[in-house]
């Protein structure tokens, strides 16, 4: 199976070709887990949906939750995740914010957005367009 990235540099060539010699007699069930592990590893922990230091709906991401669950469990979480295109810590949120509160963060975010959007259009129509009166170029 060929990937969409095949064109390496010497540097990347060479570290696949050693990553190719140390998994050559595993089975894919062991390969699968080590590459999750190590896109575990390289991805961080905890990184919240934004950036760090940036607040969500409610307040700022800075409570981590953590867990243990069987080693089956976990692959097939990480495939869930996967096939969202989405990181655990994503995921994870979103069930915890959808059995919290009945909706998922990014339901929450949406509607912060909007709610956000349909307060300025109100405020437009109330008080009119506001901002700097434009410059005329230093004439009067």
């Amino acid at each position: 199976m060929k990937t969409p990235h095949t064109d390496f540099s010497p540097a990347e060539s060479a570290a696949l070709k050693k990553v190719v010699a140390a998994i050559a007699g595993l089975d894919p069930h062991q390969v699968l887990k080590i590459f999750e592990h190590v896109q575990d590893e390289l991805q961080g922990d905890d990184v919240p949906m934004f950036a760090r230091g940036i607040a969500g709906p409610l307040g700022k991401l800075e409570c981590p939750l953590k867990t243990k669950v069987d080693e089956q469990t976990n692959t097939l979480f990480l495939q869930h995740c996967n096939m969202r295109r989405s990181d655990a810590s994503s995921v994870l949120r979103d069930a915890v914010y959808a059995m919290t509160y009945g909706k998922t963060y990014q339901q929450m975010v949406m509607e912060m957005v909007t709610h956000d959007a349909k307060r300025t259009e109100t405020m437009l129509k109330l008080i009119g367009p506001f901002g700097v009166p434009e410059s005329n170029g230093g004439t009067r």
